[in-house]
């Protein structure tokens, strides 16, 4: 349906002098966000690891393969789980609308960027391989996804969810918390399903570490490389950021600069 002129409710008219006045306000509040997110990008970047003692493995299009594997040899691993659809126990064609519109904004771009901070990204859903790869061309997308089919993975990292395998929680809340929070639609789906969640993994030479996880609206704030990495424990290993010792001899001030699309290699 076409949107009307007059359907819209648009903001009061002011003259340039009271717009900047508001805008200065404005201003004073946004940079209050700001030293709050690095002080939550700080503590995030203090929390403890996790070893993990499962050794997944995933369907790959050249095979089975590791989760460290999935690392690409670079420090720090961005799981985006991929949320698929279900119907009566089998996987249907397509995956979440949401989640594809998620990746085809970061199909090409962020991936130059946290490769050049030692940092992968792959998609992980809970599909058969061949449904995926099917997606994958039909979007023209080269994505590193793969499947979790048959592991415990989705289940391990609380993106899907079967009472039959493991007690339900999503987004560190049972269903009877979500429902006093008024969240209770997230459990309102046919088990087994799957929703959407990001992890965050770190390696020390073979050994693979648990850094951190969010669900839910906690992904809204990934929409470009540099808030995915502050998701990390390594961060944007720019020189101001705290814990001042993590990044030492990553950290640069402040970074790399931009470079034009067609300027980036493999890194």
């Amino acid at each position: 349906m076409t949107t009307t002129i007059a359907s819209i409710d648009y903001p009061r008219v002011a003259t340039r002098e009271e717009w900047l006045q508001s805008r200065l306000a404005l201003l004073q509040e946004e940079k209050a966000l700001t030293k709050a997110r690095d002080r939550v990008n700080t503590h995030r970047r203090e929390l403890p690891m996790v070893r993990l003692e499962t050794d997944y493995t995933f369907d790959a299009p050249n095979g089975k393969v590791r989760l460290i594997d999935l690392f690409g040899g670079r420090l720090q691993l961005i799981v985006y789980h991929f949320m698929w659809r279900w119907e009566n126990g089998e996987a249907l064609d397509e995956p979440c609308r949401g989640c594809s519109g998620f990746a085809d904004q970061i199909a090409r771009g962020h991936f130059n960027c946290l490769h050049e901070r030692n940092t992968e990204l792959v998609f992980v859903s809970r599909a058969p391989l061949a449904k995926i790869l099917a997606f994958n061309r039909r979007m023209g997308w080269k994505l590193p996804w793969f499947s979790s089919v048959g592991t415990s993975f989705n289940y391990d990292f609380g993106v899907s969810f079967d009472p039959a395998v493991r007690p339900m929680s999503y987004n560190y809340r049972t269903p009877e918390e979500h429902e006093k929070a008024g969240t209770g639609y997230c459990f309102a789906n046919e088990t087994p399903f799957d929703l959407h969640g990001i992890s965050c993994f770190l390696r020390r030479d073979d050994e693979v570490f648990h850094t951190y996880s969010t669900y839910a609206r906690g992904a809204e704030d990934v929409l470009g490389p540099t808030r995915m990495l502050d998701l990390t424990a390594l961060g944007r290993q720019e020189a101001w950021e705290e814990p001042k010792s993590r990044a030492a001899g990553l950290a640069a001030d402040p970074g790399p600069p931009p470079r034009y699309p067609d300027e980036y290699a493999d890194v």
